[in-house]
């Protein structure tokens, strides 16, 4: 079964052990999701595998960091076509990538100016 975007548990715990310092690691992902996300699509539109390997993997990782394991399982679907050499990645893949984005960001939003 697919985890949702954030994992809430993974994401209060990450807040918990990194106190302030949480607060940057929310303004440098609000930062890089929306550039990741257009590095990605420029990617799929000029047939670059390698690059959508190497920008998804990088989402994927950094998602970690702050509980957003549905996003990088997302991530790691792109991550695995582009690694193939391919950039076949499916309409449904890309709109449900994209929500995950959409969620992630949301979430941060609200933690960050609450």
């Amino acid at each position: 079964m697919p985890q949702t975007a954030m994992d809430n548990a993974a994401f209060t715990e990450m807040k918990e052990l990194m106190g302030d310092t949480f607060k940057d690691v929310i303004s440098l992902c609000l930062q890089t999701l929306p550039e990741q996300l257009n590095q990605i699509e420029t990617a799929l539109g000029n047939d670059d595998p390698e690059s959508l390997f190497n920008t998804s993997h990088k989402m994927k990782s950094a998602c970690g960091s702050i509980g957003a394991f549905g996003l990088a399982e997302k991530a790691e679907v792109i991550e695995i076509i582009g690694r193939n050499g391919s950039v076949d990645v499916s309409e449904q893949t890309l709109n449900d990538f994209r929500s995950a984005i959409d969620q992630v960001i949301s979430i941060l939003n609200a933690e960050l100016y609450k």
